[in-house]
Parts: structure tokens; C-alpha cells; sequence
């Protein structure tokens, strides 16, 4: 496997933020967005056997894993083989909008699909009909945003145009930017789909990575 790194932290955001974590982090990505904490990733990282990540894994007691990147989706395959390695565990993918997610939607799996906002600079690479692939009862779909007045109508015109999808929504601020005001917005929605997340493992650690 491609890999950046992989390591044992807590989840910082998505849908079970503070819960013990393994992350394994891909390497390279089909996107290039202006406001990516992750470019070290962009690299061809390094080739780490199935094996060395299983048994870490098995030795973390974790019971959550996260495959992010970079873009995880580029490396399918090694996604698949570990969803099914590890039956008995939830995966969390995190993972853009312009790639299929189908193929790693399994019982034990969430896609956390994070849609590129104009912003960005990714926009145009996002793929709506992936928005109906997302499972109400598991899936998360997330927007990172500054918090803008054009940002926030980006963000209203494609919730209500999702409505009856029904998955959940994470707005989550860019780290540095101030999340009051964006929090007061989402809740002047009151749209029960929404929820904010703050990155917590940046609160603790600050914007480094969070091995330990």
C-alpha cells in the first residue's frame, strides 16, 4: 500500500469525533484545494505491506479506523481489502466528491464525502449524482468554508436541493477562521441534518500531525 503514514490518534471530526482512532493515510490525490492542511500527502509516499498495517492496526485496541489521505479512493483496492480484513471494526472514508464511493459502501463503513465549496478551487471536479449515493443512516456529507455570505448561499442552495436524501451534514469552519458566527448560521437553519465540527484534535495539538 501507498502510504503517507499511519498512526493512532482520536478522531477529530466527522461523525465520532474523540473516539479512539487508527488513521491510515493514502498517498496522492486528484485534488489540489487552496485551503488543504494535508499537501504533504501529495507525494508517492512510501510502499507498506498489508500485513504491517493489519497487525498495527490489531495492536492499536482501536475499534474505529479512518483511510484518508491525500485520496483514499485512489487506492480502492487496498480500501476494500481492509473494510473486509476487519469485519468486526467501522471504517470511516474520508474522501472528495469527485470519485465513486460506492465500491467501499459497505455495513461497517462510512463515506464522509467532502464537498468541495466554489472556494476551494475544486468545485467544478465535484460530481452531484454521488450525492445520491449516500446512505442516510451512515454517511456524512461536509462542507469546509470560511464562513462567507456567498459560501453560506452555496451551502443553503445545496441542502435544500438534498432535502430528501436525507444524509447528515457536517459544516465545519477552516482552522484559523472564527466559528461563532458560522455556528449561529447553522443553527438559524434549524435543519436537523446539520452539525458543526471544530477539528478537535487541532485544539489539542494545534495544526500538526497527531500521531502519538
Amino acid at each position: 500500500m501507498q502510504l503517507i503514514e499511519h498512526y493512532l490518534s482520536i478522531q477529530g471530526e466527522g461523525l465520532h469525533p474523540g473516539k479512539l482512532t487508527y488513521f491510515v493515510r493514502f498517498a496522492r490525490c486528484n485534488l489540489s484545494c487552496t485551503w488543504c492542511d494535508s499537501t504533504y500527502t501529495f507525494g508517492k509516499g512510501d510502499e507498506i505491506s498489508f500485513a504491517a498495517v493489519s497487525n498495527a492496526i490489531l495492536a492499536s485496541k482501536a475499534r474505529f479506523v479512518c483511510l484518508t489521505g491525500g485520496e483514499p479512493l485512489l487506492h480502492t483496492e487496498d480500501c476494500v481489502r481492509l473494510i473486509r480484513h476487519f469485519a468486526d471494526m467501522h471504517f470511516d472514508i474520508e474522501t472528495g466528491g469527485a470519485l465513486d464511493i460506492v465500491p467501499v459502501q459497505f455495513p461497517n463503513s462510512s463515506v464522509i464525502m467532502d464537498w468541495k465549496l466554489k472556494h476551494s478551487g475544486m468545485n467544478h471536479r465535484m460530481k452531484e449524482e454521488y450525492l445520491a449515493r449516500l446512505r442516510p443512516e451512515t454517511d456524512l456529507l461536509k462542507f469546509v468554508t470560511t464562513g462567507t455570505e456567498d459560501e453560506k448561499a452555496e451551502m443553503t442552495a445545496l441542502i435544500e436541493r438534498t432535502e430528501k436524501l436525507g444524509f447528515p451534514i457536517s459544516v465545519q469552519p477552516v482552522w484559523g477562521t472564527e466559528p461563532q458566527k458560522l455556528t449561529e448560521w447553522a443553527l438559524s437553519l434549524k435543519n436537523p441534518r446539520l452539525q458543526v465540527n471544530l477539528q478537535i484534535h487541532k485544539l489539542i495539538w494545534g495544526p500538526v500531525k497527531t500521531g502519538v
